[in-house]
């Protein structure tokens, strides 16, 4: 028999098995950072700030549940959740009223609004906003209104005040709840847009068609948690967001005196958000430092992982 024959009749060896590839995906990296200062002229800071991880999740410790079914009890994603409030300068109480809005609001996002999970969210189109979500955020800043009110009366200072901006993100859902002249900006492909409107008479007197003389009236609010009038009147948006997007807070100590051209090329630079806040904060008090001076700023990007 011819051994090269046989050879030719024995089955090839099969190649080396290849490892499992793990299937890639795209996860969010969110990189954000707060920062407020007294500024050059105040003797007390008003101002308040949040940034929080909003989350909800069971922790299993004994189950005789198959894995698969485990699965399903797993931590869904999280929601970052960011707040600036601006106690009214001049007023009595203007820095407990921040902090009672920062506590009571976020406290009812917390532990009371009921929660719509991301990967629930992620089942209807970005684009729609979702009525729940809207309807519970303006009811978290009614709450936040009658918590100031409340604690003006207990303490004989029913004139306290404070505005309040809120960002509620589900990436790419930015949810923004606002009263007051604080603000918050998107900044997208170098371009720095502003979200909010100011609640100040002045406004108003602007988009009335009357610009001229109105400045007197820049920081008398209209609209406000607190300050002796029982109503509040949420302006409320819904932007979907993109990788690369920056959204920054802000009360008005920033924008009295860093222009929007100063701030887009601080986000376009910024190496990381807690840089970001402090060189927006040393703008503000290079520029004059009249007041305090709050910023919270939040990048969102993506990445892949196996």
């Amino acid at each position: 028999m011819s051994y090269a024959k046989v050879a030719e009749e024995l089955p090839a060896p099969a190649p080396p098995a290849q490892a499992a590839q793990t299937p890639e995906r795209a996860e969010v990296v969110v990189d954000s950072a707060g920062l407020t200062d007294r500024g050059l002229e105040r003797s007390r800071n008003e101002d308040a700030f949040l940034v929080a991880t909003l989350e909800r999740s069971l922790h299993v410790h004994r189950t005789n549940l198959p894995e698969d079914f485990q699965q399903r009890l797993a931590p869904d994603d999280s929601v970052l959740l960011m707040l600036v409030a601006d106690g009214m300068g001049g007023h009595s109480g203007g820095d407990l009223a921040s902090r009672v809005a920062v506590a009571s609001v976020s406290a009812y996002i917390a532990h009371y609004m009921p929660w719509t999970p991301p990967r629930t969210m992620a089942t209807v189109p970005s684009s729609q906003s979702l009525p729940d979500i809207r309807a519970e955020l303006d009811h978290a800043l009614a709450v936040g209104d009658s918590e100031v009110q409340s604690a003006g009366v207990e303490r004989a200072m029913p004139g306290m005040g404070t505005t309040l901006t809120l960002a509620y993100v589900a990436f790419p859902r930015l949810y923004v709840s606002h009263v007051g002249d604080s603000r918050c900006y998107l900044f997208r492909n170098n371009a720095l847009s502003r979200l909010t409107t100011d609640h100040t008479l002045a406004e108003q007197l602007r988009q009335s068609g009357r610009p001229a003389g109105v400045s007197q009236w820049d920081h008398v609010l209209w609209n406000a948690l607190g300050g002796g009038e029982a109503g509040v009147k949420p302006e409320i948006h819904h932007v979907t967001l993109e990788p690369g997007d920056a959204i920054l807070l802000s009360s008005d100590g920033l924008t009295k005196h860093v222009p929007d051209e100063t701030i887009a090329a601080v986000l376009g630079q910024m190496s990381d958000a807690t840089t970001a806040c402090r060189q927006l904060v040393d703008a503000a008090n290079a520029g004059g430092g009249s007041d305090n001076v709050t910023v919270v700023v939040a990048r969102f990007g993506r990445r892949v992982v196996r």
